[in-house]
């Protein structure tokens, strides 16, 4: 199954910051190599929204690493906004809800530390 990294596991994975374990780092260089690893472009909006605060890198910045890093971009459809509105309301931040129901609807495994996102009915690598 492939990995969908939550917006701070990729920028964690950017920053190659100790936040992120060895094993998870692991975990995302076997998926490089095997089913991939995917951003969502809800990421990429949720990094263009907080840039320039919170030491977060301009959009284009984030996008040309993900993908030099060998990530793929998963665009956020009209299925996935459907999704959403499936999901038990466990989580406040609709960015948040967006990625887990990707994360559902394609069957990936969402890498996150966020406890509330751990709760949704989805595979879950937790930081």
């Amino acid at each position: 199954m492939g990995l969908l990294l939550d917006t701070h596991a990729a920028l964690w994975w950017l920053a190659d910051a100790t936040a992120l374990p060895r094993e998870a780092k692991a975990a995302i260089v076997g998926a490089v190599n095997g089913e991939g690893v995917f951003v969502s472009s809800v990421s990429v909006l949720e990094v263009a929204e907080k840039s320039g605060r919170r030491q977060m890198p301009p959009a284009a910045t984030f996008v040309a690493d993900m993908e030099a890093s060998g990530f793929r971009l998963l665009a956020f459809d009209t299925q996935d906004a459907i999704a959403v509105e499936d999901l038990p309301r466990i989580h406040s931040d609709p960015l948040d809800r967006a990625i887990a129901a990707q994360a559902q609807r394609r069957q990936l495994t969402l890498m996150t530390s966020d406890q509330r996102l751990a709760q949704y009915p989805i595979a879950i690598y937790r930081l």
